[in-house]
């Protein structure tokens, strides 16, 4: 856990070239939102499937469901979050990337978004309204909530990189609103790709393979 006192308790792990006689003084950067029920142990565990190069920031979300189990915002009804809970959130979430912004070593050019599920559904919704602030979404098992009444930057998030995978065997998020956000996204004229995975509400090796591909392309290596 970091010892930073940011408004969001979280972790850190920086790539391995932090240890060599002359670091980079700044670096591209994975902020990884978990989702719903998890914690900020989850998504970083992610990191040796993606390039060597990226630093990590993994914050826990501020809402206690149950020990060790957290959330963004809370659910009622799923697929239609309250709009309140889902701005207030995303206020956290942009709160929290101007600390780290101020703490960490972050190419403010290369900070990209990676969430599962409910972190996901933030990762999207937060780049749509903040474009300028993320250089690309990695959405996974996701969606673009439509009762959510999102201030869209039309401008701004035209062109940005957003890759998207969903399993067509999801019973939690089905795959059908994973398309839904993908016309969505193609309609705003983002730079898109997106995959769909015989795999239920989870990630995969192929899935992950996709993803470190479509990162690789973003950091020219």
């Amino acid at each position: 856990m970091s010892s930073n006192p940011l408004s969001l308790p979280h972790l850190v792990e920086y790539p391995a070239a932090a240890q060599s006689p002359e670091p980079p003084s700044r670096y591209p950067t994975v902020l990884a939102l978990h989702g719903r029920g998890s914690n900020e142990q989850d998504l970083i565990g992610l990191a040796p499937h993606l390039p060597e190069r990226l630093l990590w920031i993994s914050p826990r979300a501020p809402l206690v469901l149950g020990p060790g189990s957290y959330e963004w915002y809370r659910v009622r009804v799923i697929g239609k979050p309250e709009p309140d809970q889902v701005l207030a959130a995303l206020d956290t979430i942009d709160h929290f990337i101007d600390e780290i912004l101020a703490t960490y070593p972050i190419d403010p050019q290369k900070l990209f978004l990676l969430g599962f599920s409910q972190g996901s559904i933030l990762s999207m919704s937060y780049t749509l309204t903040h474009p300028g602030h993320v250089a690309g979404v990695i959405a996974q098992s996701g969606y673009i909530p439509t009762n959510v009444d999102l201030p869209v930057d039309e401008e701004g998030v035209r062109g940005k990189p957003f890759i998207l995978t969903h399993g067509v065997q999801d019973t939690m998020l089905p795959v059908e609103w994973g398309r839904e956000s993908r016309d969505r996204l193609q309609a705003l004229g983002v730079d898109l790709e997106y995959h769909e995975f015989p795999i239920g509400h989870s990630v995969s090796l192929e899935s992950l393979e996709m993803i470190r591909t479509w990162m690789e392309r973003q950091l020219g290596v």
